[in-house]
């Protein structure tokens, strides 16, 4: 479900999402975020770039992806 919130979020502001698999999944990959949505402890290991989200970092990161300075 966090996953879906993030992509919809990702998919209004730049049109298109897609999903990576390789070696590592990356959850959404839209304009310049590559983004992984963990409801666990996130692991290391994933590639240069990507944004991993919790429950906790979540509103945060879409508020800033919204434009809306978080206070």
């Amino acid at each position: 479900m966090l996953e879906h919130v993030v992509q919809e979020h990702l998919y209004r502001k730049f049109g298109e999402v897609y999903y990576h698999r390789n070696k590592t999944e990356i959850d959404a990959v839209a304009g310049p975020y590559k983004v992984e949505v963990k409801t666990t402890r996130p692991r290391r290991g994933y590639p240069r770039g990507v944004v991993t989200l919790t429950k906790e970092t979540m509103p945060r990161f879409l508020l800033e992806l919204a434009g809306v300075t978080a206070t």
